[in-house]
């Protein structure tokens, strides 16, 4: 409860570029405005245009509220402001592999550069949900589709310099998760917290076996932990309703750990660790299994065969079976 979450207010170039998904709300916002009042540009990927035209609206009006703010306050800072955030949004819904390609293709054509990639939007479902693809929603939408965009967008963010980041937002959730081949598909059954916890674990897991199997030095990836944040996913479990009766963090602080990963110079080329608290910290035995981390990257790319870049094994050292 008395956890330093400070980040430094670093400047940040407006060449910079951003990806947040589900950044029109909660943590996601937080994280999306916060940079770009550091300077960065920021695409916001959603899956409602309406609703993240209405998050740009709203984080524009504040942040101009705040500058006219600090003009007032002479003493304040005499750090540069940008005069407006460059915040603009994509279309992604992250339960469809074909939009998702769809929003990876687009971004593609831009044939820009992309500096940091957050895998922030997640999903918790009350029942049992499968998506037109076959797969249980929070599967696909917290983890798969997550890892799909990451592994085209390597390349790109290899190309946009020597400090280029990827920030999953997990969860401690993991802890209830694990990996059972016979149902992480949920083919014998459904329970909405362990299902949950096993989004959060692949993603923890995914980072650690990426971290060793990517051939790009300059690009890093991390998981973070952003803590119990008041947002409507904490109220979509009676858990989460029961502990935001006695704990949770606004969504700005819930946001602090991933925007320190995200641009705190300290954690350039940083990779492979889960970060709580705005600081590295251990996970379990169980989520470092490197013999489990394979499964589950097996599993993934079988799932995901059709829709995976045809020069994968050109930056990812892999030998397993779900490549093309």
């Amino acid at each position: 409860m008395g956890a330093d979450l400070s980040y430094p207010q670093v400047e940040i170039s407006p060449e910079r570029t951003y990806i947040v998904t589900g950044g029109n709300t909660g943590i996601g916002f937080c994280i999306a405005k916060e940079i770009a009042k550091m300077g960065g540009h920021v695409i916001i990927a959603c899956r409602n245009m309406s609703k993240a035209e209405a998050a740009i609206t709203q984080m524009q009006e504040e942040y101009e509220k705040q500058v006219k703010e600090k003009q007032e306050n002479v003493q304040e800072s005499n750090r540069t402001e940008p005069k407006q955030l460059n915040i603009e949004m994509m279309e992604l819904d992250l339960a469809s592999f074909d939009i998702t390609m769809k929003f990876i293709e687009e971004f593609k054509a831009r044939d820009c550069p992309l500096h940091v990639l957050i895998c922030n939007a997640g999903v918790v479902t009350a029942n049992k949900e499968m998506t037109d693809d076959g797969y249980e929603m929070m599967l696909q939408s917290n983890y798969l589709s997550h890892l799909l965009i990451t592994l085209h967008f390597l390349p790109i963010l290899q190309k946009s310099g020597d400090d280029a980041r990827i920030v999953n937002v997990s969860s401690d959730a993991y802890y209830m998760g694990t990996f059972d081949p016979t149902n992480i598909n949920c083919e014998r059954s459904f329970g909405k917290v362990g299902i949950y916890g096993n989004s959060k674990l692949f993603q923890i897991m995914s980072t650690f076996w990426l971290s060793q199997h990517v051939k790009y030095p300059t690009v890093s990836i991390t998981s973070c932990y952003p803590g119990i944040v008041n947002t409507r996913l904490l109220y979509a479990t009676a858990i989460g309703r029961l502990l935001s009766n006695f704990y949770h963090r606004t969504p700005l602080d819930g946001a602090a750990t991933i925007i320190k990963a995200a641009t705190d110079p300290q954690f350039k080329g940083v990779t492979g660790v889960y970060i709580k608290d705005c600081k590295t910290t251990s996970t379990t035995s169980y989520a470092k299994r490197v013999d489990i981390q394979n499964q589950l990257i097996d599993y993934s790319l079988k799932a995901m065969s059709k829709y995976l870049p045809t020069d994968l094994k050109d930056y990812i050292d892999y030998e397993g079976q779900g490549s093309t």
